[in-house]
């Protein structure tokens, strides 16, 4: 399965989940139960830990829990990486 592209949304949607150790992560299709991959927010005791890209502490470590446009677009040169290694071992 070929990897989704991480966008300033998702980033932006685990900054502000309130959950608690909120990770992104990727799913297959709606729900996980079959389809292209995609990316989602979870909380991670729920997530398989094989299934995560990052979890949110490590971003406001990297970038700050309000990160502007240019902070979150440099993370994401970073983080499109890992979203293609966790896709490859997914396949």
């Amino acid at each position: 399965m070929s990897a989704p592209i991480a966008t300033r949304a998702d980033v932006q949607q685990l900054l502000v989940n309130s959950g608690e150790d909120p990770v992104l992560y990727l799913q297959a299709g709606p729900d996980d139960e079959g389809g292209p991959l995609q990316i989602d927010v979870w909380v991670s005791a729920y997530v398989d830990h094989v299934k995560v890209v990052v979890h949110r502490h490590e971003v406001v470590d990297a970038i700050g829990d309000t990160p502007d446009a240019d902070d979150l677009d440099d993370y994401l040169t970073l983080l499109q990486p890992t979203v293609d290694e966790v896709a490859a071992g997914l396949a």
